[in-house]
């Protein structure tokens, strides 16, 4: 089979897998006919924006009220992550509001209101639908203040039945007191890795909230017993810890956590449901959102190669030199693994610099996130040139002269280098923003890329990102196209290793901060700057199989390192200035 018929049955299967993961989100998202998800958009007391989600059960009215829940996102999280107990909890006849928290996706940026917090316990309470005698509210790192704000709210106080759950956070209440006629539950996970260490440690019972939730339920922190009801639901003084085997990012994702919200809300709001408590669906809609992802990740191949045979692209072909490399020499390896190694000891100090830095200018890079993330890839490049300017004098088998002429192209190809590039990318987003518009919006917490259409406020952010990613994915590209190819070796042998090369400082950093957690229950993020990093890290090993696949498989078809830099520049800078955050 020729390579064009090969391009044209993989770009009919990427699209195959898409459209039937659409259709499992679609289902997912109505709760197969129980629920109705709409968009909430209005202006709170403060004066600005608050967005988010609402799902109501189909049969609730005012005649027939359903106890409504708030949920609160975390730090660097939208609303959307925590679809899960949101999509299960309105299945079990739950009407849910959860929000993006002040500052985040389109939600106005201001300091007063805790965040939105107490505005969207307000607007659920105010619903015609919604039973103001049953409220509750659930909160994830940093939306556990929220949560405790949204239920101690006045418009929230006049319920007879309220409960408050804490997940992966301390107990927020300055004072327990507060909490008196107040269900409340925590959900630790026994390696969260934003937590254990420094917020609690369930394993050594000896950390900052361990006693605190202890003297809650009326015992110790080493007689706590985790999962055990202490109190009475009825008089709101029921108190439990939930311990699940898990991290903090997938500590909303585990099937057991959704089913200890289920059940804890269920007793606190005195509601019941014909649907068992362990009966999910939302791990359908996190598994079809991940295979979409995939397909619009692996159409950019075919698009691509389909694209470059064009007889308008003709002219920015190049023969590619054979590899020269041996496996069997280690100065190869010192040169392929030790940019990488200092790339992740820069990891740390550097995201949480590049945000400052880049910070004040606010009118041109807004969305912090990503701004880190550029700052380090800035420093990895200086620290790869200098490793490529060494390689050049000491190992005989690296051509320098090579790499510099694969710099050489003429403007008009270079333009016609970067609208390949856009024109490749083009296609899987025209089929995301599709998805988006018959689905409502299809996010998950596995697959953390926002694949979907650009926010129109941010569609000019698109070419300032993009000539900044273009440039830095030029210089790897230059690094790596040549550099890394064997001589006579395969192609897959050159995309692992030009996945290794790209991935090592994040599998270094990340298996730096899990292993630790692993092995000793002390978490390595003390700090901002360490959570920060380890965010960016862990969003970036998603989608580095895309861009070493990328290197090698467009290079090798146009001899371009231009068309390789245009391609992954047009993905990331999409996915990334499309990351549901403006302010962290």
């Amino acid at each position: 089979m020729n390579t064009k018929k090969k391009c044209i049955r993989m770009l009919y299967a990427t699209i195959a897998l898409f459209l039937v993961s659409m259709i499992v989100v679609l289902v997912t998202v109505t709760g197969n006919g129980a629920i109705k998800q709409t968009p909430v958009s209005f202006v709170t007391d403060e004066g600005v924006t608050l967005t988010g989600t609402l799902y109501v059960p189909v049969g609730a009215s005012a005649d027939a009220p359903v106890p409504g829940v708030v949920v609160a996102p975390g730090g660097n999280t939208p609303h959307t992550f925590y679809y899960s107990y949101s999509l299960e909890l309105a299945r079990r006849g739950y009407a849910v509001f959860a929000y993006d928290y002040y500052g985040t996706v389109g939600s106005g940026m201001t300091t007063q209101g805790v965040s939105g917090s107490i505005a969207a316990m307000k607007y659920l309470a105010g619903l015609s639908f919604v039973d103001t005698n049953r409220l509750a509210a659930t909160g994830h790192s940093n939306g556990g203040n929220q949560a405790f704000n949204a239920i101690t709210s006045e418009a929230a106080q006049q319920a007879e039945k309220r409960a408050v759950i804490f997940i992966g956070c301390g107990i927020s209440a300055p004072d327990i007191a507060m909490l008196d006629g107040i269900n409340v539950a925590a959900i630790w996970g026994r390696k969260d890795e934003a937590g254990q260490g420094t917020m609690w440690d369930t394993v050594h019972k000896d950390r900052l909230n361990m006693p605190k939730i202890a003297d809650m339920c009326g015992t110790t922190a080493d007689e706590l017993v985790f999962g055990q009801i202490y109190g009475d639901f009825a008089n709101g003084s029921a108190r439990v810890l939930y311990n699940p085997d898990t991290f903090h990012s997938m500590s909303n994702l585990v099937p057991s956590t959704v089913t200890n919200v289920i059940d804890f809300l269920d007793a606190s709001l005195e509601h019941t449901s014909t649907i068992p408590s362990t009966s999910h669906i939302y791990l359908w809609h996190e598994l079809a959102v991940t295979l979409a992802a995939l397909a619009l990740c692996l159409m950019i191949f075919p698009v691509g190669m389909l694209l470059a045979d064009l007889s308008f692209f003709a002219s920015i072909q190049r023969p590619i030199p054979e590899g020269r490399s041996s496996a069997r020499d280690p100065k190869f390896w010192l040169f392929l693994l030790a940019p990488g190694v200092i790339s992740a000891l820069l990891v740390k100090n550097s995201i949480m610099q590049g945000q400052t830095l880049m910070g004040k200018a606010p009118r041109l890079f807004n969305i912090q996130s990503t701004d880190g993330f550029i700052w380090w890839f800035f420093l990895s490049c200086l620290v790869g040139i200098a490793f490529i300017a060494v390689r050049s004098f000491v190992d005989k088998s690296f051509d320098g002269r090579q790499l510099l002429s694969n710099f050489r192209m003429s403007p008009a190809n270079i333009a016609k280098s970067i609208l390949l590039g856009l024109a490749t990318v083009a296609v899987p987003y025209s089929f995301g923003v599709i998805g988006e518009r018959v689905t409502g919006g299809w996010y998950a917490r596995i697959f953390q890329t926002y694949m979907v259409s650009i926010h129109n406020t941010r569609l000019y952010e698109f070419p300032v990102y993009f000539i900044m990613f273009f440039v830095l994915f030029l210089v790897f590209a230059g690094i790596q196209a040549d550099g890394l190819r064997l001589g006579n070796g395969k192609g897959k042998a050159d995309y692992w290793l030009t996945l290794l090369a790209n991935a090592l400082p994040a599998l270094l950093f990340c298996g730096y901060v899990f292993g630790k957690m692993v092995l000793t229950h002390v978490t390595a993020i003390n700090g901002r700057e360490m959570s920060r990093a380890n965010g960016a890290m862990l969003g970036m090993l998603l989608i580095y199989f895309l861009i070493a696949g990328v290197v090698t498989k467009f290079y090798k078809k146009t001899g371009s390192i231009y068309v390789v830099a245009a391609v992954n520049a047009a993905f990331v800078t999409w996915v990334s200035i499309n990351t549901q955050q403006f302010i962290v």
